[in-house]
């Protein structure tokens, strides 16, 4: 919908509002809570281009205090103002419209109330009609999909406040059907099995970073030394074109453990099950570990794939995003488990990795690159006073995951489980007042958001029971990727294979084919390869 025709919609349906009490002061009144998201709306149109859509009301209440406090500081001073002037503003109105004593008397109002429900009716019906014929051409749709309102009624997304009304109605129907789905999911079946019979012990390990962006890592061409440890590893295999398909956890998250398509990544959910899924059909036992905050457990996605796993443990049990433990708290465990006597194991591992605030994510001896923060000085993701520290304190961090994943790769090979292979992969990368923008954190449509570090690792006796998987992977180190491919690539590397696997995406088949980058964002869906820059540094088409 064009600006005119938003304006349009507004002042119709700020018309019949005001019909409806029979004046200015009440109808006024009713809607001034309202008033309380327009800084918000403000933020979100400045800084992503963006509104209030359903996405924001799930990351919202996905958020806890801590996260919500870590992200507003340096906002707070300019987000009080804003809103002391709405409230004064507010405030103002609505007295000299009690004292005005504007009330609608006039007939008018008569045919007001009657003729907007009915142009808004009449355009529903007509719409229907025209579309009527066309409903048996329409492809089988996601059961699970939040499908648009009728027309007419889409139509008043982009006035205020009802379009917001929409977007939270959106937002509901999209949670209850996240909890539909996971009912539902409870008989769902790949029919997977592992193809090769072998009978030594195996263990496929995946860790899912965060905020890691691909150029922060010396192994992908940093000029810092952030992952010394990776360079020195022989059986390592860096995968350097890959792109996440949303710059943010939410949305990435589940198209890295799900078939899930990413120019659907902003649906909440998808009618199928993840890869614990398969290798658990496959006969693998399965554990899930993460220092992501256990809250949310009812809505979440990552949450409602880590239950498809046979064993879970969180190691973030105060649901802080400052003072966690660092990631390595989860290695006795992951030794642990690597001890046990099932012959078949996936090991799924979700990393805090380089999440804000960065100087939590590393220990004292990784604080290398200076000048870094202190643990209690003041900081701001939105000052570009911090932008040297923080551009250091972030390098540390990397640095600090570079060191868990020779652990954990030191592990699996002390384990004796001889088959053994690991896929690293961000969920998405992250702004850090680059190219001259004044921008940090995640979340815009950048290169920095999306250019996101995946590597492979892989056991000796696994070159050599696969020899050809591993030949054929170096040779598409540079390969145009989403983390679309990071579930047929292991579910591949594993050897499972099911009916109906699409092989297009796994890197190892000799079916691979490109596939167009898609990726998404508050926005909407975009060609990364066909993008360009625009002057605030965001990716458009």
């Amino acid at each position: 919908m064009d600006r005119f025709q938003a304006l349009g919609y507004s002042i119709l349906l700020w018309a019949w509002w005001v019909g409806v009490f029979g004046g200015a002061y009440r109808a006024c009144l009713f809607a001034a809570p309202f008033l309380l998201f327009v800084p918000v709306d403000l933020y979100l149109l400045t800084v992503y281009h963006a509104k209030l859509t359903p996405t924001i009301f799930g990351i919202i209440s996905e958020s806890d205090f801590t996260e919500a406090t870590q992200f507003l500081s340096g906002l707070w001073l300019p987000a009080m103002g804003a809103y002391l002037f709405v409230l004064a503003a507010a405030g103002a109105s609505l007295w000299l419209l009690r004292h005005g004593n504007l009330l609608w008397r006039h007939r008018s109002r008569i045919w007001v109330l009657f003729l907007v429900p009915s142009i808004v009716g009449g355009q529903h019906l007509i719409i229907e009609h025209q579309e009527a014929w066309a409903k048996d051409l329409k492809p089988f749709t996601n059961p699970f999909r939040v499908a648009p309102m009728p027309a007419a009624i889409e139509n008043l997304r982009g006035t205020f406040p009802f379009g917001l009304a929409l977007e939270f109605v959106d937002y509901v129907d999209g949670s209850r059907k996240l909890a539909l789905m996971h009912h539902a999911l409870a008989h769902f079946r790949f029919g997977a099995a592992q193809a090769a019979s072998y009978d030594g012990r195996q263990a496929f390990v995946l860790v899912i970073g965060e905020s890691a962006r691909a150029d922060r890592w010396s192994i992908d061409g940093y000029a810092r030394s952030t992952s010394p440890r990776l360079a020195a590893e022989p059986n390592l295999i860096t995968l350097s074109n890959a792109v996440s398909v949303a710059p943010m956890t939410r949305l990435s998250v589940p198209v890295i453990l799900t078939r899930k398509p990413g120019k659907d990544a902003i649906q909440p959910a998808f009618p199928e099950r993840s890869l614990v899924s398969a290798f658990s059909e496959a006969g693998f036992s399965t554990y899930w570990m993460s220092t992501q905050s256990p809250l949310g457990l009812h809505d979440s996605p990552s949450s409602m794939y880590a239950k498809e796993s046979a064993h879970v443990a969180y190691f973030n049990l105060t649901g802080a995003w400052n003072e966690t433990p660092q990631d390595t708290v989860m290695l006795p465990h992951f030794k642990e488990v690597l001890s046990g006597p099932e012959q078949r194991q996936l090991i799924v591992i979700h990393t805090l990795g380089s999440h804000y605030d960065y100087r939590y994510r590393y220990t004292e001896e990784f604080d290398l690159f200076k000048p870094s923060p202190t643990r209690d000085e003041p900081l701001s993701l939105h000052d570009p006073a911090s932008k040297e520290k923080l551009n250091n304190a972030y390098d540390n961090s990397i640095l600090y995951t570079d060191y868990f994943l020779d652990e954990v790769i030191g592990a699996i090979r002390a384990s004796g489980r001889p088959l053994a292979a690991l896929v690293y992969v961000s969920d998405h990368g992250e702004d850090l007042f680059d190219q001259g923008c004044e921008n940090s954190g995640h979340g815009r449509s950048t290169r920095a958001t999306y250019h996101i570090p995946f590597f492979f690792w892989y056991s000796d006796e696994y070159a050599k029971r696969f020899p050809a998987k591993v030949s054929v992977l170096k040779q598409r180190r540079a390969e145009p990727i989403t983390t679309e491919a990071v579930f047929p690539t292991l579910v591949d590397a594993a050897d499972i294979h099911f009916v109906g696997e699409d092989l297009s995406r796994s890197l190892f088949s000799p079916k691979f084919e490109r596939h167009p980058r898609i990726v998404t964002g508050f926005w909407g869906n975009l060609d990364y390869d066909h993008a360009h820059l625009n002057d605030q540094c965001e990716l458009v088409n």
